[in-house]
């Protein structure tokens, strides 16, 4: 079982191991948080989640230890994602972009909990519904381009996207089906 609060004291003392466990437990859910706040942007926030990791392992030694460490890292991405992107698009006013409240935790929180459903409805679904899945959504691959990746028809692969999309609306609900794209 994972305990972020271990692994993040281990990290914080320049474990590697701590580090890739932060790395796998939390890349997907931050790629997600970042897609949804650049109106899904992938290949920018892609480029500034690795440089995020390689920033959290340079600092590791200057980082609070007693800290909730998905909210810490929802909000630190977040800040750091805006900040990129503001120098990028080299705006002038990035402050109204970084509304940084108290209410960050509670942001956090709900992010997490969304998140979490769509993790467990994702794992209910058979593993060739969630290859479909996850090239289609995550990698944005049309599908054709699925089709011709997975060696199979265009028919089967509509026919597994419709599946797993009824499975995962009946599982997370029609309203958050939205949190995936």
């Amino acid at each position: 079982m994972f305990d972020e609060r271990d692994i993040w004291v281990k990290f914080c003392a320049g474990e590697q191991a701590a580090f890739r466990e932060l790395y796998d437990q939390y890349y997907s859910r931050l790629f997600v948080w970042g897609c949804k706040w650049l109106d899904g942007d992938a290949a920018f926030v892609k480029d500034h989640l690795h440089d995020f990791f390689i920033y959290l392992w340079e600092k590791r030694s200057n980082l609070s230890q007693d800290i909730q460490v998905s909210a810490y890292l929802l909000t630190a991405f977040k800040r750091r994602l805006i900040e990129q992107w503001g120098k990028q698009q080299k705006l002038t006013d990035v402050s109204s972009m970084m509304d940084l409240s108290a209410d960050d935790n509670e942001e956090a929180d709900l992010f997490d909990t969304q998140f979490g459903r769509v993790q467990a409805a994702m794992a209910n679904l058979s593993p060739a519904q969630r290859e479909v899945i996850e090239m289609r959504f995550l990698q944005h691959l049309s599908l054709q381009e699925i089709a011709d990746v997975k060696n199979t028809s265009l028919r089967t692969v509509y026919n597994l996207t419709h599946r797993a999309i009824s499975q995962l609306r009946q599982d997370v609900g029609k309203k958050n089906i939205l949190f995936l794209w």
